[in-house]
């Protein structure tokens, strides 16, 4: 091996690893001869067959495979030398080496938090996906590409099952943050995936370009002394594995988008080779094989198409600051780039938050939090557009009497938000009082008075589906053009975010949601009893399902019609929402049946549900009457010993039900991204504030509110500087009520930072910023000013 690998040695392994012979994996004996005979283009097929028969439980598993659904043959095959033939040389390489390795290496687990079923999966998306790039860009070995895909993430195996730190405890901690899973790896652990897979690689004196692949496919390339075929290996890799992630295909489970270096794109334009159709064919052919491994795959080509993108265009945002240089160096914390863009440790901090956010109110609430942090304005707000009227809506409202405006509409083309929206163009105004085009619309209904403005328009692509705004500033300074820099890299930041998690909702509900009745469908019906295990978990020891099955339904829509029918069946769904109970579960399963789970029922229970469901059928109006006079329904009860046999179950009762079609279009992100807002905020939410006064909303938010305390704190009071000491009283998430000496000069809209011990068994410290919202005597009601989204010291006390 030469030295642009770049090892780590012995004793850095040693730090990190045990390395115990007789249980640290070895490469499979198959898998190796099947790489030495792939060198040579003109191998004989009866070598490959018996290099495979080596093996009898590999050439089991292939017969196994080669005579599933996946490849739809009409005759058994029955030897290997038959598969050989009849499948290619090709195929049957990629299929024995695919087993080898999973069952050598990657099947036997340590930790449970380690999913190596959802691990393999992911392997091998980005081996089919590295090789449909490959075939793409005509680089010279698509095998090989294919190989370096499956291999690449070999490295997380040794740390599962031989690491000095538990493996399963990283990857539960990891889920909570933000942090990219190699940079924690490094810091934490000491050594990535990336470092200790090609070292055990090497060890097992693989090909160099598959050790180089395994290498470099988190780590820039370019200054290494690297040929082109190299570089294209390693870029096919890091372009797969990093589409995979996009697609929810992740090696663990949850969403965490990697850096995609600079070089990469360099080497492959993901514009230029037809990813999406790559992305689909990876998709038709893992989809394929998924029965053979148990796999779930929802897809929805078009959804999946922009979320891809959004995804893309995320991490690009978040890779452009990555790399502007070490993002924890302290000289770089302060300094903007050349571009005037932000900071490069609050872009990535911020890029690292935005890549976990899987709602449209997740992302507004990291991008809002950012925003005060960095500006402190005294109000600050995003008003998205309605594309129906033209007039935007306060969606989310932070700052004085923000409960006034939110949900609020400010009339099309009203104000400095209303020109920033018209004309795309982010503005400063540092007096309002001087510009025309401002309005004092909204300061007559919050009362209070606007001095300087900063505002800019939330846009992707062409499309400008908001305005971020912020008033005021808290040092009562005005706004500046520097400001403004800082204020259009975050608000790219947050429309590129806000469009992935759009789509990834979307594509959620696509995947697990009857588009007819909204209610789970079959999908998530499997998921949900996917194993016995989980069947216990969630249902109880015991658990009864109703199956419900609607007789004659095709005939019902050929003679009363699609809508009255359509009409009938939401009818049903209604009706089976309304009289279960809070925990029981309910899927549309296929176009005439629905079933319903009942955790921890026993068959009286059962009886009772069965009874309840069929008295709102014989109370239903006349027009539905005639199709739910034909519903059936089966009530069983199991034990969680039997659970195994539930999917039999339900296959049994429903053999010739027909999978509802689901509609695979999605609306228009721009049309319907402020009705998701509201859906996330709640309607009633907004409603509640309508129509009353500041003075009112205060009185009736300090009424009861947050914990009853007594804990000890101080005061600094930031226009004059002027401390003391408070004795809190009242405490929640978001406001805060304490007392103070009666001799001070604090008045309503001041800002106060404050901090106190809480009485836990830390005596964690609190510190915070407080806007005076009410006054009475010495007891001061405040709201805390730009909380954070995640505030785990003071949520784990309230809720505790």
């Amino acid at each position: 091996m030469t030295d642009k690998l770049n090892l780590p040695s012995q004793s850095d392994i040693q730090a990190v690893l045990t390395l115990d012979r007789e249980t640290l994996p070895s490469f499979p004996q198959v898998a190796a001869k099947l790489l030495e005979v792939s060198k040579d283009d003109t191998a004989p097929l009866e070598e490959v067959a018996k290099i495979v028969e080596t093996d009898p439980g590999i050439s089991i598993r292939v017969l196994e495979l080669v005579n599933s659904a996946f490849y739809g043959l009409s005759r058994k095959v029955t030897s290997l030398s038959d598969a050989v033939v009849i499948l290619g040389l090709d195929e049957i390489k990629k299929l024995a080496l695919g087993i080898a390795i999973f069952e050598k290496i990657f099947k036997t687990g340590h930790t449970k938090e380690f999913n190596r079923l959802m691990f393999w999966r992911h392997s091998l998306a980005v081996a089919v996906l590295s090789m449909k790039i490959a075939q793409k860009i005509e680089y010279p070995n698509p095998e090989e590409a294919y190989t370096a895909g499956l291999l690449h993430d070999v490295g997380k195996i040794f740390l599962d099952l031989q690491g000095h730190r538990d493996y399963g405890k990283f990857i539960r901690n990891l889920s909570e943050s933000t942090d990219l899973v190699i940079e924690k790896e490094r810091s934490e652990i000491g050594l990535g995936h990336d470092d200790i897979g090609a070292f055990f690689c090497a060890r097992w004196q693989l090909p160099e370009n598959l050790v180089l692949a395994v290498k470099y496919h988190h780590q820039p390339f370019e200054n290494h002394d690297l040929a082109e075929d190299e570089k294209q290996l390693i870029a096919i890799v890091c372009m797969a594995d990093f589409l995979c992630w996009t697609q929810g295909m992740g090696s663990f489970d949850f969403i965490r988008p990697p850096i995609l270096a600079p070089e990469v794109e360099a080497c492959i334009n993901p514009e230029k080779i037809d990813i999406i159709n790559c992305i689909l064919e990876m998709n038709k052919e893992i989809e394929q094989i998924s029965a053979f491994y148990q796999f779930v795959f929802p897809s929805v080509n078009q959804l999946k198409e922009n979320l891809l993108w959004a995804n893309i265009k995320l991490s690009r945002a978040n890779t452009k600051y990555y790399y502007q240089g070490d993002p924890t160096s302290q000289t770089q914390a302060t300094a903007l780039s050349q571009d005037n863009l932000l900071p490069s440790d609050i872009g990535f901090e911020m890029g690292k938050a935005l890549s976990k956010a899987k709602t449209v109110k997740e992302v507004l609430g990291i991008v809002m939090y950012q925003v005060g942090c960095i500006f402190q304005p005294c109000h600050w707000s995003i008003l998205l557009k309605d594309t129906k009227t033209g007039d935007m809506i306060f969606s989310v409202v932070v700052g004085t009497n923000s409960k006034l405006l939110q949900g609020v509409r400010l009339p099309k083309g009203e104000g400095i938000a209303g020109y920033v929206m018209e004309t795309g163009t982010p503005l400063v105004v540092d007096d309002v009082t001087k510009d025309k085009r401002f309005s004092n619309w909204v300061d007559k209904q919050t009362r209070f008075k606007t001095r300087s403005i900063i505002a800019t328009p939330l846009k992707t692509d062409d499309k400008i589906f908001g305005v971020i705004e912020l008033v005021n500033r808290i040092n009562e300074e005005a706004f500046s053009e520097q400001d403004l820099g800082l204020l259009s890299s975050i608000a790219e930041y947050a429309a590129i975010a806000i469009e992935r998690s759009y789509y990834h909702q979307a594509l959620t509900n696509l995947a697990t949601r009857d588009s007819l009745t909204g209610l789970k469908n079959r999908f998530s019906f499997e998921r949900t009893v996917s194993g016995p295990d989980d069947i216990q978990a969630r249902l109880g020891r015991v658990f009864s399902i109703l199956i419900l099955v609607v007789g004659g339904l095709t005939r019902q829509y050929e003679a009363l019609g699609q809508d009255k029918c359509d009409k009938a069946i939401k009818n049903l769904a209604a009706i089976l929402n309304k009289t279960k109970r809070r925990e029981d579960l309910i899927f549309r399963y296929a176009d005439n049946s629905f079933i319903t789970l009942l955790p921890m029922t026993y068959s009286d229970g059962a009886q009772k549900a069965q009874a309840r469901m069929k008295k709102a059928l014989a109370q239903a109006s006349e027009e539905n009457k005639q199709i739910f006079t034909s519903v059936t329904i089966q009530s069983h009860t199991m034990t969680g010993e039997d659970a195994g046999q539930l999917k039999s179950l339900v296959a049994q009762a429903l053999a010739k039900t027909r999978q509802p079609e689901q509609k695979s279009n999605v609306p228009d992100m721009q049309e319907n991204i402020q009705g998701l807002v509201e859906k996330e905020i709640t309607r009633k939410e907004i409603e509640e504030t309508k129509g009353i006064s500041p003075e009112q909303t205060q009185k009736e938010t300090i009424k009861n509110f947050g914990k009853s305390v007594f804990l000890q704190g101080q005061f600094k009071r930031l226009k004059t500087g002027e401390f003391g000491k408070i004795r809190v009283e009242q405490v929640s998430l978001s406001a805060i009520g304490f007392r103070i000496s009666k001799s001070h000069r604090i008045h309503v809209n001041d800002f106060l930072d404050i901090e106190f011990n809480l009485d836990d068994i830390k005596r964690a410290l609190i510190k915070r910023r407080v806007v005076v919202r009410k006054i009475q005597g010495n007891y001061i009601y405040g709201e805390f000013y730009n909380p954070p989204p995640y505030a785990k010291n003071l949520g784990f006390y309230i809720f505790s």
